[in-house]
């Protein structure tokens, strides 16, 4: 989870404001394929945080 986080927190700035600097807006940085990893590694995390809530008894 913690690699996930990284990586998506790396790129959040970028997929919302593309590069500010050299002017390319954000869907020239990323492809479908970015996007899919994107949306599976953070449904992996929904479904560990999800089962972790269920075990300590869905406070």
């Amino acid at each position: 989870m913690a690699s996930i986080s990284r990586s998506l927190r790396k790129e959040r700035e970028f997929s919302m404001y593309g590069d500010e600097e050299s002017g390319i807006p954000p869907e020239e940085l990323h492809t479908r394929i970015d996007a899919e990893r994107a949306l599976n590694d953070a449904e992996k995390v929904l479904l560990l945080v999800k089962k972790l809530f269920n075990e300590a008894g869905g406070l």
